[in-house]
């Protein structure tokens, strides 16, 4: 399959898509992005996502070069020419091209692409690894995985598939998605130093109708004592958490609410593809 990128006001073949040196994105970091999937050429929760981007950068002080029709119909395109059952879909906009490598340029550098995934099994859950951190400005979704990304060889030596976010005695998220506890029936989310994922949004909507939920602080202590934990992102819709450091939960299993959460979130998701 041939691959296209919306870059800065047209879509051409991937090869052939290249930013200059003086893209503040590359010289320090300063930029945004979202991230959301299609299903068989139909945007999944595209509004939530567009309403999250346009967010961050008013936070940042970006102007998105592109209305939000404008902006829609870019993404349309891009997962029309890219015909996958599944398709991630990635927008990315930058402080521009830098006169001076600091400052912000008038004009953003904005990019749309497409790629194939899978998603994983969602009844196999999944391995964290605890990290002492916290999201610099977690309202936004920047491009800022540096502690993740550097901590990459220690989860693959750990055999985590990713890692847990605490400080301070508080839970927040883990690198790319939302974290959930049950106890005792009851569904708790962290608000403290976590980027509220657009399926966190839904998930919570879902929850709500049937079992007593909580979006509050939520204690390393009340982690490690729950009795199902769970993730939520874009790439994984729901994933329980079977094990983090060397705490099992749920016998290493996906336990009955996250199942049946898993299986409520399917069906909602159907009316948006």
């Amino acid at each position: 399959m041939k691959e296209y990128i919306f870059l800065n006001g047209q879509i051409i073949p991937a090869e052939n898509a290249n930013i200059h040196v003086s893209d503040l994105g590359l010289l320090r970091g300063y930029g945004i992005f979202d991230f959301f999937r299609a299903i068989d050429g139909k945007p999944i929760f595209i509004e939530d996502h567009l309403d999250r981007f346009e967010n961050s950068a008013n936070l940042m002080g970006l102007k998105i070069p592109a209305s939000r029709d404008e902006l829609r119909n870019i993404i349309l395109e891009i997962i029309r020419l890219h015909p996958q059952h599944l398709l991630g879909v990635k927008m990315v906009m930058t402080g521009g091209y830098s006169a001076d490598g600091y400052t912000p340029a008038e004009q953003s550098n904005l990019i749309v692409m497409g790629k194939p995934f899978e998603f994983k099994p969602a009844d196999v859950g999944m391995k964290l690894m605890s990290v002492e951190y916290r999201r610099e400005i977690p309202e936004i979704k920047t491009l800022n995985y540096i502690t993740p990304i550097r901590a990459l060889a220690k989860i693959k030596e750990s055999g985590a598939d990713d890692v847990l976010y605490h400080q301070n005695g508080l839970i927040s998220e883990s690198s790319r998605s939302n974290i959930f506890v049950i106890k005792n029936e009851k569904i708790i989310t962290p608000v403290d130093g976590a980027l509220f994922g657009v399926t966190r949004k839904h998930v919570l909507n879902i929850a709500k109708r049937h079992f007593v939920v909580e979006e509050r602080d939520l204690s390393t202590q009340e982690y490690w004592d729950a009795d199902e934990v769970f993730t939520t992102g874009s790439t994984k819709r729901i994933i329980a958490i079977t094990q983090t450091d060397n705490k099992v939960f749920s016998e290493g299993k996906v336990g009955k609410i996250t199942k049946k959460l898993q299986d409520l979130f399917l069906e909602h998701e159907k009316n948006f593809s």
